[in-house]
């Protein structure tokens, strides 16, 4: 397995410099599926992805493309970013040419990848991102123009979009703790301030800001690779582990506080954009939110439609958003988040009192926070890939096929939860069971909306 490991180590270290053609190409290929199809007509009734361009995009976009970048962090880790994401790519390259200004500390600040988080999710979900090509070109275009406006505008060489600012990046960031690869350091570690791949006298500058040094922490890591040279013992090193092995050991793996914080969110937000579409609860809700509304005298505004680029509206396609739907989604999203978050929240919590370690209460909370991963993980990639799981029903698999997949595969997330509650623990006690609560919860509010 070490020779494989070194064969595959030594391929990527010899040909990092022609990175750049595959990002020329990720860029080309992002350019053709996002600015094509808004030119094209919408789909009639009899069109299919085999035989209709905007079809095939938005199968391969939203039904191949999202739920494998979410699942191959799982087997490759953050290499998505790293090797083959065009925004970070060309955020990078812009720093090149650009302004090399300091880092301003709101973007500094934590919280904001979950803001990112929170804002793009909702605003795809108003514009509906997902079937109508014009307002997908509208927030992938959107965001790439922001990041290369970031990496124009601060510290060359670098990626400060994808560290601080890109709303997936930081989500791949946690779900990459459950990583089979990771890029580690020599042990036992050099001196104190010493650089582990400062193999050439200049340093090794970490496009996302890790002090390779004391690295031990895989979520913020892009596996560019830049960090490692196999001629030497001082650089870092690929190494491949068991799934999961990160988060068993997060205790010494710089757990944070604002990673199970953006799960908790992230999972609330999810949850409520798929329930929106698919449950009576969200209806009651806006009836409820129409009828107050229309109390307060905002009838006549509440019926009245917005702009394309700011909510659904196609009359030609016969589905239009008035602002009572614009209200209703954004609230329903927000409400969804935090209530899903705070139940997560509370059920970690009990279990990390319930546990009685001796560490600070909130250190225990982080840490078992972590549990949720896998049941988010695959929670999202389940919903997020039904418009691949209903083409594989419309190329010729059988329903109860493609439902036993997907049971096979949301059992796995759940029951791989709940391995990692009884690992961070370390020992059966009561304090176990308020954590599978938590995870019982996701389970049951994943189970409603997908199946």
């Amino acid at each position: 397995m070490s020779d494989i490991v070194k064969d595959i180590e030594n391929f990527f270290v010899r040909n990092r410099d022609r990175f750049a053609y595959i990002h020329a190409g990720m860029f080309i290929v992002f350019v053709v599926l996002i600015l094509v199809p808004p030119f094209l007509p919408l789909p009639d009734e009899d069109a299919a992805i085999w035989n209709n361009f905007t079809l095939l995009v938005r199968f391969l976009i939203w039904g191949i493309w999202f739920p494998l970048v979410l699942l191959s962090v799982i087997f490759f880790g953050r290499l998505w970013c790293g090797l083959l994401c065009p925004q970070g790519a060309m955020a990078e390259y812009a720093g090149k040419i650009g302004l090399n200004r300091s880092i301003p500390r709101w973007m500094r600040w934590q919280g904001m990848p979950i803001i990112s988080f929170i804002f793009i999710t909702i605003f795809a979900q108003l514009v509906g991102a997902r079937d109508y090509p014009l307002t997908a070109m509208e927030v992938f275009s959107g965001t790439m123009i922001l990041a290369v406006l970031v990496g124009f505008l601060y510290t060359s060489g670098r990626r400060p979009w994808c560290r601080y600012l890109c709303p997936i990046g930081p989500l791949l960031g946690i779900f990459s703790r459950l990583g089979a690869v990771s890029l580690i350091p020599p042990v036992p570690p050099l001196e104190k301030g010493g650089y582990r791949g400062d193999w050439d006298g200049k340093g090794c500058v970490c496009p996302t800001f890790i002090n390779t040094s004391t690295k031990v922490a895989s979520s913020n890591c892009i596996e560019c690779f830049r960090c490692v040279n196999p001629e030497t013992s001082a650089s870092l090193h690929l190494k491949i582990r068991h799934p999961g092995l990160e988060i068993e050991e997060i205790k010494n793996r710089e757990p944070n506080i604002w990673e199970p914080i953006f799960l908790f969110l992230a999972t609330g937000l999810a949850l409520g954009a798929f329930h929106w579409q698919a449950s009576r609860f969200y209806i009651q809700y806006k009836q409820a939110l129409g009828d107050f509304l229309l109390n307060m005298g905002l009838g006549d505004f509440i019926g009245r439609s917005g702009p394309w680029w700011l909510m659904v509206n196609y009359p030609d396609a016969g589905e239009v958003f008035i602002w009572l739907d614009f209200i209703s989604i954004t609230t329903f999203l927000l409400e969804s988040m935090v209530m899903v978050a705070t139940i997560l929240f509370f059920f970690t919590a009990i279990s990390a009192v319930l546990l009685r370690e001796k560490e600070e209460i909130a250190a225990t909370i982080t840490r078992l926070g972590y549990v949720y991963a896998p049941a988010a993980l695959v929670s999202l990639v389940l919903g997020l890939g039904l418009i691949l799981f209903q083409s594989m029903i419309d190329l010729g698999l059988s329903k109860k096929t493609v439902q036993v997949i997907q049971e096979i595969l949301f059992a796995g997330g759940g029951a791989w939860s709940m391995y990692l509650a009884f690992r961070l623990q370390e020992r059966w006690s009561l304090a176990i069971i308020p954590n599978l609560f938590g995870i019982g919860f996701i389970a049951f509010a994943w189970h409603k909306v997908l199946f």
